[in-house]
């Protein structure tokens, strides 16, 4: 009869300890994320690489600590539209200092137009215009050549190059459109410490690189709350993506450029990919 009101006792007390489990420290399998240093992902990205058609040249760089890798970085590679990056930066690096409008307006004629690739104004009527402000944002958003081509004009191809120089981005050629992506990521760590405009112009350049016409590569795999500031780049065999990538407490930049590519479909899954990797190897930073 003891045995029998002993086991009941029991039976009751463990209905209740059910019942009050979010009382009780929850023990997770397997416990939080590990938070790898940069060399053993960079030995994670190389091992998934290896499995991959295409060259991928990587640039990392934790945006608060400076902790970075390397994955070919240095390698000079055809920029395309990624090289718009320090066109705008100097627009805006000039509106910071007071030197030039943003509102200041350039009428495209028919001679501006781009009429290859990317961008909405090779569709619109020509004698409209338009401020530097808005072509600096449809030079990222939208990747649009025309605005890019305007903006060249009127800043001059050779102050762009001094600038993307002075910046750090010491293999880039606005003529000859190279970068590496080491330099990309000079220019994303320069634009978080508001050394490229203040703190307010800087905040409007990431705006336009966030939700851009382009988010099939770094983003797709990240998850949906973290900010991916970014720009793009396409041409014949590469494609190319480099960002910021925030939870608006730790962020980090991740530049992917590719060469030798002959699937694009593919290439674009391997940059989502390697992403991925880098932002689980963070843990929970």
């Amino acid at each position: 009869m003891r045995k029998i009101i002993i086991l009941l006792f029991y039976s009751f007390f463990l209905i209740l300890l059910g019942r009050n489990l979010l009382f009780i420290p929850q023990i997770q399998l397997g416990g939080a994320p590990k938070v790898k240093d940069p060399d053993t992902i960079r030995d994670e990205v190389i091992t998934f690489l290896k499995t991959q058609k295409g060259d991928f040249n990587v640039y990392y760089e934790d945006l608060k600590s400076g902790d970075s890798f390397s994955i070919h970085g240095s390698t000079v590679l055809t920029a395309a539209s990624i090289n718009k990056l320090p066109i705008v930066a100097y627009l805006y690096h000039l509106a910071s200092k007071k030197e030039i409008d943003l509102q200041e307006t350039i009428v495209i004629q028919k001679s501006d137009i781009q009429d290859y690739g990317t961008g909405s104004l090779r569709y619109e009527k020509p004698g409209q215009p338009y401020t530097l402000q808005h072509l600096a944002k449809l030079s990222l958003k939208e990747s649009d050549n025309t605005a890019a081509h305007v903006l060249t004009i009127r800043l001059g191809e050779e102050n762009i190059q001094s600038y993307a120089y002075q910046i750090g981005m010491g293999s880039t050629s606005m003529v000859d459109n190279d970068t590496t992506a080491r330099d990309i990521g000079k220019f994303y760590e320069m634009l978080y410490h508001n050394k490229i405009a203040n703190q307010a112009l800087s905040q409007e350049l990431l705006g336009y690189m966030e939700d851009t016409e382009f988010e099939d590569r770094i983003p797709p795999l990240l998850p949906r709350e973290l900010h991916v500031y970014h720009k793009t780049g396409d041409g014949v065999n590469f494609i190319h993506d480099g960002g910021i990538i925030s939870n608006g407490e730790n962020p980090f930049t991740l530049v992917v450029l590719s060469s030798n590519i002959a699937d694009e479909k593919m290439a674009k899954n391997t940059i989502s990919k390697i992403a991925l990797l880098v932002f689980e190897g963070r843990g929970k930073k």
